[in-house]
């Protein structure tokens, strides 16, 4: 038998497709780990696989049912309704979960990649690591404005540098400007004090894992860096070439062919854009006199321009970071 949930925050619901008769059975309930368990030890035994859908709270589920000895499958939520076509059909609970039945039924589930223990904790921790980063930029920016406001014009990335700080103290502000800026500064410091902290684990990481002392062989990628890119990539062998890793990035382009026309479009971005981030920051190195890109890059911003050269070394990186992965894998 197989069966499939349709996961929500408050509810279930579930499709059991007994492969024999073809008969149905489905049964709605709490999305609650007792509700799940006791679906779960009704089916034990006579369900072999279930599969969800790549939405929030995937994980929770996967992990219960695994430790319950069901092979679970992720189907990728885009892929799926694409297969089922531009329709006029209701769109239910019910159906989406006897449509996730029936395309593994088929063989046709378009699955997403599951990945262990190890490669999840690491994906949580460089994803954290992106966000902080990120909220002390927006924080930055809020910062660079009020003073903007206050007639103390200056450059954003100054604000995050110890010279930056020493200006600001100097300054000359009303005492409701000072109160904010005082602010701004405690919440900046409070997401880089946690920022750092991630990042020495990251480091410490990268420094004793063999994966991510390949990747730190490419030129642009540091520890950092490679945590970020193994934490995305997982396991290169689910990738059977080069190219796919680009497209699991988002970095290749939309194609429009007819006839004998073809054209090349915008970036995708159908892939992890966490993993496309870390790939163009080490493209970002190719403007380097030094880096075994710079030629490429140069030619290709004379003749598309820099942004679409960052692009270009981006996807090189990639496939460079394929291949090494791949030779270790094979060679362990």
């Amino acid at each position: 038998m197989l069966a499939a949930l349709d996961i929500h925050k408050e509810v279930f619901q579930a499709a059991v497709l007994d492969d024999d008769t073809g008969e149905w059975h489905e049964s709605r309930f709490k999305a609650s780990r007792d509700d799940l368990a006791a679906w779960a030890n009704q089916w034990r035994g006579q369900v072999t696989d279930v599969t969800v859908e790549a939405t929030t709270g995937w994980r929770w589920v996967c992990q219960e049912l695994q430790s319950l000895g069901f092979r679970m499958h992720l189907a990728d939520p885009a892929q799926a309704r694409a297969l089922r076509g531009r329709t006029r059909q209701a769109k239910t609970d019910r159906l989406d979960a006897r449509w996730l039945v029936l395309l593994l039924a088929k063989r046709m589930l378009p699955e997403a990649w599951i990945p262990p223990a190890e490669i999840q904790q690491l994906r949580d921790q460089t994803r954290l690591r992106l966000a902080l980063s990120q909220d002390r930029r927006r924080w930055a920016q809020r910062l660079h404005a009020l003073l903007l406001h206050e007639g103390w014009p200056c450059q954003r990335a100054r604000l995050l540098t110890d010279q930056g700080r020493r200006w600001i103290a100097a300054l000359e502000l009303v005492p409701a400007a000072r109160a904010q800026v005082d602010r701004l500064l405690h919440v900046m410091d409070a997401i880089a004090s946690e920022q750092e902290e991630v990042e020495v684990e990251l480091r410490r990481f990268a420094k004793g894992d063999t994966r991510c002392q390949t990747l730190m062989t490419i030129f642009g990628i540091g520890s950092l860096l490679a945590a970020h890119i193994l934490a995305e990539v997982g396991d290169v062998a689910r990738f059977q070439r080069a190219g796919q890793l680009v497209r699991a990035a988002g970095l290749d382009p939309t194609v429009v062919e007819s006839a004998e026309t073809r054209r090349r479009g915008v970036l995708a971005k159908q892939g992890s854009p966490e993993l496309r981030w870390a790939l163009v920051e080490a493209a970002q190195h190719g403007r380097s006199h030094n880096s075994p890109d710079h030629r490429l890059y140069t030619l290709t911003s004379k003749r598309v321009g820099t942004q679409r050269a960052v692009l270009t070394v981006a996807r090189k990186v990639a496939r460079r970071a394929y291949f090494k992965l791949r030779v270790l894998q094979m060679a362990a």
